[in-house]
């Protein structure tokens, strides 16, 4: 994973704007992308093409019926609004030429025999698409437009079918608009679902790796906590050479606690390995793979530990393996911690399509560690179950696995 982490408290946006960018807000719904009209090249192309042909019509029929100045400006009016809403940048600007095509266009619709509906239709359909303007925009627009064409119609004595054949082709642009509307809207939730989920993502890493870190610390820290107790008693004893390599194992169980921190935080930084800093590099890049490892480092500890059934868990496969490893020596930490020097009982019980562990001490425990071990068998998405709890005065730890099948 490559985002970068950020203290939760006041923490970025993990999708805001990277370093040296700024957010564009100058950008209007066409090109931002986050409202109104996706703008690709062969929309430009149309619509500069249909600029030019409603241009030439425009004047090759007012040079044929002699329209008189009014109707010459309101539809250079409208056709400049009609560029300017193409080359425009700016939110502001391009709403306001919307407006001014569908005012000026409306008021020469009768004059030019409807050819100037083209920029009053195409004003309607980039107000109703703009996400970011209230859904009725489109609608009063239209109803302005409808207006006005009424209006001019009845000072130039035009008959009513006009009236409402334009109104119709208006109201077309409204379904348009709003067409399109829907197709942004589900763009958008699309978008910001994806957000969502990777944001998500984020929150689950950082989890796995908070729960990572405690596991090692409980774990390697309690452990080595043991061990420098045992070289202490050991030196007071004059027993030198025990003490030694008591110290020698403290050491190396320090080494797997560090480098095991570290490829927790790896997971999340994509920091490349590094060597250990210590002589036991190669045995502390490598993570307890095995019940029986975790059983052997207890007793090391001055833990007593009964183990029955199957320690190699033969019957399940390298997931479930590993979750049954994870669970298993958080559990005995938490024996260590809790009941030190206690029997503990470790049993693996093949149960027909299923295999059941069980850790067993005699004092209860709680804290954060119980919570890492039901995200840990729920991140194996399958019947694989994980309890903690106190029967008949022992904290029991019981785990159901399936047995995956080839």
């Amino acid at each position: 994973m490559t985002q970068p982490l950020h203290p939760v408290p006041g923490e970025p946006a993990p999708f805001a704007p990277g370093p040296g960018e700024r957010a564009r807000t100058d950008l209007p719904p066409a090109h931002t992308g986050e409202g109104g009209l996706s703008r690709p090249g062969l929309s430009r192309a149309l619509n500069a093409l249909g600029i030019v042909v409603v241009a030439f019509w425009f004047a090759r029929n007012g040079l044929a019926l002699h329209h008189p100045a009014w109707v010459w400006v309101l539809g250079a009016v409208a056709l400049a609004a009609w560029v300017v809403r193409e080359t425009s940048r700016s939110t502001r600007v391009v709403r306001s030429a919307a407006a001014v095509m569908i005012l000026a266009g409306a008021a020469v619709v009768v004059p030019t025999e409807s050819l100037m509906i083209v920029p009053v239709i195409l004003g309607i359909v980039l107000l109703g698409t703009d996400l970011r303007l209230p859904v009725w925009t489109a609608t009063v627009a239209a109803v302005v437009a409808i207006v006005v064409i009424a209006v001019v119609a009845t000072v130039m004595h035009t008959s009513v079918q006009f009236v409402l054949g334009t109104g119709g082709g208006v109201l077309l642009g409204v379904l348009i608009g709003f067409s399109r509307r829907q197709f942004r809207l589900t763009e958008e939730q699309a978008r910001r679902s994806e957000r969502e989920e990777q944001r998500a993502e984020l929150l689950a890493s950082r989890a796995r790796a908070a729960r990572d870190v405690h596991d090692v610390l409980a774990h390697s820290l309690g452990g080595l906590v043991l061990q420098l107790d045992a070289v202490e008693a050991l030196l007071e004893a004059g027993r030198v050479d025990e003490a030694t390599t008591r110290a020698a194992e403290a050491r190396t169980l320090a080494a797997e606690g560090l480098s095991e921190a570290r490829r927790a935080v790896r997971t999340l930084r994509d920091d490349p390995p590094t060597p250990a800093d210590v002589a036991d590099a190669g045995r502390a890049s490598r993570p307890a793979a095995a019940l029986a490892a975790l059983v052997d480092a207890h007793r090391s500890f001055g833990g007593e530990v009964t183990v029955r059934g199957d320690e190699a868990l033969a019957d399940l496969d390298a997931a479930h393996r590993d979750a049954v490893v994870a669970v298993s020596r958080e559990a005995l930490s938490n024996a260590r911690r809790h009941a030190p020097g206690r029997p503990v009982v470790v049993s693996v019980v093949r149960d027909g399509s299923a295999v059941r562990v069980t850790v067993t001490n005699p004092l209860a425990s709680d804290g954060r560690g119980v919570v890492g071990m039901r995200e840990r068998f729920a991140e194996l998405h399958d019947t694989s179950t994980v309890d903690a709890s106190v029967v008949d005065g022992s904290f029991v730890v019981s785990m159901s696995l399936p047995v995956v099948t080839p």
